[in-house]
C-alpha cells in the first residue's frame, strides 16, 4: 500500500494520525520556534521535516521523523556567528501518561501527550533543542578567539601537591585567638 505525502499540518491528534498511517513533509520557518530563537544568531532559515505516523507490531503509536536544518548559532567563546548542520532522525512513541513511557520498547523515546491537539512545530523544536550542545563553540583551531584563549595544562602530581600545601585552612584564624592558660 503506498502512502500519500501531505503538507505539514499545524496541530494534530497523534493517535488518529498513527492509526491512519499518515506521512507528512514540509518546511517550517525558524522564526516560528520561539524557544529556539534566543539560541540562534539569525532566524531566516527553514527546517525541513519528513514525518511518518504509524502503529508498530506491538501496538505502539509512533512518529518516525527526520529533520534537516542549517542553524546559525552564537559561539560562546568568541560571540561570533557559527554554522551548524542539523540532520536528526528520531522515533517517538505517544503515551497518555509518563508511567506508560517506562514500558516503551527500543528504539522509541516516550512522548507524553497531555492534551490533543499537539502542535507539530513543538515536537520538531524539541528535537532541535535536544540536538544543540549545552555550550555552542567553534572548534578551537577555527575560533576567532583562539589567540585569546590560554590552554591550561592538566595538573600533574607536583602541582597537585603544591596546591594541597597552599590550601588555606578556614579555621586557622581561630588558632590566633587561642591564648595559653595562665596559671596564677
Amino acid at each position: 500500500m503506498s502512502r500519500r505525502l501531505e503538507r505539514l499540518p499545524v496541530q494534530v491528534d497523534p493517535f488518529r494520525l498513527a492509526q491512519a498511517g499518515r506521512v507528512f513533509e514540509g518546511e517550517i520557518p525558524l522564526r516560528q520556534m520561539k524557544r529556539l530563537q534566543p539560541l540562534l544568531y539569525s532566524h531566516g532559515n527553514t527546517v525541513r521535516a519528513a514525518l511518518e505516523f504509524g502503529i508498530d507490531s506491538l501496538g505502539v503509536s509512533f512518529l518516525s521523523g527526520r529533520i534537516q536544518a542549517e542553524l546559525e548559532v552564537v559561539c560562546q567563546r568568541c560571540l561570533e556567528p557559527m554554522g551548524m548542520t542539523a540532520d536528526i532522525r528520531f522515533d517517538l512513541a505517544f503515551v497518555h501518561q509518563a508511567i506508560e513511557g517506562e514500558s516503551i520498547p527500543e528504539p522509541y523515546e516516550p512522548y507524553v501527550v497531555e492534551s490533543v491537539p499537539v502542535t507539530l512545530t513543538d515536537i520538531i523544536e524539541d528535537e532541535l533543542l535536544l540536538f544543540l550542545p549545552p555550550i555552542t563553540r567553534h572548534e578551537l583551531e577555527v575560533c576567532p578567539a583562539r589567540n585569546r584563549v590560554q590552554m591550561k595544562e592538566p595538573a600533574g602530581k607536583d602541582t597537585a601537591k603544591q596546591a594541597e600545601e597552599q590550601r588555606h585552612n578556614p579555621f586557622s584564624v581561630l588558632a590566633n585567638l587561642k591564648t595559653p592558660n595562665k596559671v596564677k
